[in-house]
């Protein structure tokens, strides 16, 4: 498989303290890559570093074959024109915790809206992928409605079908259960399966080990903005080798 895109010694320092250090992290086109640790092990940061929300101290990052930030020796990272950096990043499609949805919207105008503003797609061209989307998730009957009008499994399946209208190379989701009852993750995690079953790349940050174990591709633990194990499901789950792997995970599962 192709790889799609390679991570070099990335650090990302906030104003006091470290969120990655010096971490090295690729994918290959097709896989679905699960991240868990604790909070605050650095998760979120770097999944945000691979669609520019958080631009990195320095380090080296190349997506889709092309590097949009590298770092000069002795000197701090430096970025490709905006222009540019907006051109790649859109290739990155991107769900949150909280859904970020247009509350003024239409479920059909939030998942149409970047496609026609960002990569000028015809209206109606892109109303019609809306839809296909919208069947996709199971919610067809709700292209009128608000999102206000959602329970938050729909708005989350919402934000999915809104992130793959912009037919991107990287999916990344960022917790995308966890401000979810527990009642209704599971509709959510099924869509993000289905996904994985049709190869699409996808990044998973997750608590919820059952499902890292059984979709993802390989898994990746990372503590205190590092990557301390990264293997097969089988490997870290039913094989931990490090000692602070194995506390994670028994406090995981009480």
């Amino acid at each position: 498989m192709e790889q799609i895109l390679e991570m070099k010694q990335i650090v990302k320092d906030f104003a006091n303290c470290r969120a990655l250090d010096h971490v090295d992290f690729s994918m290959k086109r097709g896989e679905t890559v699960a991240i868990i640790g604790p909070s605050g092990s650095g998760k979120s940061s770097l999944l945000r570093c691979i669609n520019c929300l958080n631009r990195i101290t320095s380090g080296t990052i190349t997506l889709n074959g092309e590097t949009f930030v590298d770092t000069p020796s002795g000197e701090k990272a430096q970025y490709i024109s905006d222009k540019e950096l907006r051109r790649i990043c859109a290739e990155t499609g991107m769900v949150f915790q909280h859904f970020n949805l247009f509350p003024h919207m239409t479920c059909l105008k939030n998942i149409c809206y970047a496609p026609i503003k960002v990569k000028k797609v015809d209206k109606a061209k892109a109303e019609a992928r809306g839809r296909e989307l919208l069947e996709m998730v199971g919610l067809a009957s709700k292209a009128d409605v608000y999102t206000a009008q959602l329970s938050g499994g729909q708005k989350q399946r919402i934000a999915i079908a809104r992130g793959l209208a912009m037919d991107p190379k990287i999916m990344l989701f960022d917790e995308p259960t966890s401000a979810l009852d527990p009642e209704i993750t599971g509709e959510v995690l099924s869509v993000i399966k289905q996904l994985a079953e049709e190869h699409i790349t996808m990044v998973v940050v997750t608590h919820e080990m059952g499902f890292a174990r059984e979709v993802a591709d390989r898994v990746i633990f990372m503590d205190q903005g590092r990557i301390v194990e990264e293997g097969t499901p089988e490997d870290i789950f039913q094989n931990p080798k490090s000692e602070r792997l194995k506390d994670f995970l028994s406090s995981m599962l009480k």
